[in-house]
């Protein structure tokens, strides 16, 4: 039995962190991060990822005000670019680390 695929994952950590309205969670950064690992390698653009992310927030958000849509939105959108990037500060870490590379620190 196959896993669960980077856009299956990022659903039900966007569900969750919705539900809890906690956004600080490591599963919804790791989800977005695979998300975005994909999607390169697709050869997307970051624009084009960020208009899927926003189908997701949509689809799992149905119901949400349209503030509440848009400031989850840019939240995901914001891990997005960092995911993007190749520089990602994981939650409660001062430390950086540049995952482009080896993973040596910035």
């Amino acid at each position: 039995m196959q896993g669960q695929t980077p856009s299956e994952r990022l659903r039900r950590s966007l569900w969750n962190a919705i539900a809890e309205d906690a956004w600080a969670q490591a599963d919804l950064d790791a989800s977005v991060s695979a998300y975005v690992r994909e999607a390169r390698e697709r050869q997307l653009p970051l624009a084009d990822i960020c208009r899927s992310l926003r189908v997701h927030v949509q689809q799992v958000g149905l119901g949400l005000s349209a503030d509440r849509y848009e400031t989850i939105a840019r939240h995901v959108e914001a891990l997005a670019e960092t995911a993007y990037r190749g520089v990602f500060r994981g939650r409660h870490s001062t430390h950086t680390v540049d995952v482009s590379s080896d993973g040596e620190d910035v």
